[in-house]
């Protein structure tokens, strides 16, 4: 009895001797984290962000008085000398009412953030100039533009994991489902000379064609091309940039799924893939800008070639030299 009762003590003992170390490690682990977060540069975050194959547009839209869709959004982490003394923001690639409608309309926007660390969420007002980087185009028949809009960062020791864009500054709590991811663009150690970004595919492109303008940008040195899939592409024509995306490497495929409905609108929005060009390009830059020390804006009919005389076989190396080239258009 007595051996049992000794044994029972020395098993107890051992228990509580390791609840105490574990307690005490990850004690130790959340306050090293805490202390790496605070002392963590600006450009060294970890990267969260939606799936290649999620192309949804996040609706924060509040009809009649505002139409919002957003594409994606980044954290801005460039550490120019004219950006280190800059509040750091998160740009929202997005579509909207037009910028002077929602003035006349009285209409302010705020970012509101969600945190991975169990800390309250934070709300802080977007950029009253939006950059303009599209003509604006009918979405089923109510005229909207494409924008990237800014937004201030709270913290400086922990990006947001999440957003939503709200017309109420007090409303500090968000369901999952109405949220939407926010990105850090990607830095893997090593900047390749050239890249290459799209507007988004649409309908139905040459298959043949398409794999001879791949090669040819494998000859002119690019390394990857960022392309961008319309609900209403060809079976044909994806298949051929899902093989050069998923077997040969050379694209990273990601979709732009068209905006089902719009309420006050019409039954349908033909052409809708002209209000996706810009977004898609835009959103292509921000994720490659750090990993390329140059990227082109080409379609599929397009090449590059240089301002001077040089040699086709040349013509890689004097775009790497900084030497300004131009489009070129494929004679079809």
């Amino acid at each position: 009895m007595a051996r049992r009762l000794a044994f029972i003590a020395i098993i107890l003992g051992l228990l509580v001797y390791v609840y105490h170390y574990v307690y005490k490690s990850s004690r130790l682990t959340d306050s090293n984290k805490r202390q790496s977060l605070l002392s963590m540069p600006l450009t060294e975050a970890v990267r969260v962000g939606r799936r290649p194959d999620d192309g949804v547009w996040y609706n924060f839209s509040v009809p009649p008085a505002l139409l919002f869709f957003a594409y994606s959004a980044f954290v801005d982490v460039r550490t120019t000398p004219a950006a280190a003394n800059r509040t750091p923001i998160v740009r929202v690639i997005a579509m909207s009412t037009k910028i002077e409608e929602q003035r006349q309309r009285n209409v302010q926007l705020y970012c509101v953030y969600n945190y991975g660390d169990g800390r309250p969420a934070t709300v802080s007002k977007l950029s009253a100039e939006p950059r303009q980087i599209g003509n604006g185009y009918p979405l089923y028949s109510i005229k909207v533009n494409e924008y990237v809009y800014t937004c201030p960062l709270v913290y400086r020791d922990l990006w947001p994991i999440s957003l939503s864009i709200s017309i109420d500054p007090q409303r500090r709590y968000f369901p999952w489902f109405a949220t939407m991811p926010v990105e850090v663009p990607t830095r893997d150690g090593t900047e390749r000379p050239l890249a290459v970004c799209m507007q988004v595919a649409y309908e139905w492109v040459d298959p043949v064609r398409l794999v001879e303008w791949f090669e040819f940008q494998k000859l002119l040195g690019v390394s990857l091309i960022g392309a961008y899939l319309a609900s209403d592409i060809n079976p044909s024509t994806e298949k051929v940039l899902r093989y050069y995306a998923d077997v040969d490497g050379l694209v990273d495929l990601r979709r732009s799924n068209y905006i089902s409905r719009v309420p006050g609108g019409s039954a349908t929005s033909p052409k809708q893939y002209m209000l996706h060009w810009s977004p898609c390009i835009n959103d292509c830059i921000y994720r490659l800008m750090f990993r390329f020390s140059r990227i082109a804006v080409l379609d599929f009919d397009e090449v590059l070639r240089p301002v001077q005389r040089h040699p086709i076989r040349n013509s890689h190396c004097s775009i790497y030299n900084h030497v300004i080239c131009l489009c070129s258009r494929l004679i079809t």
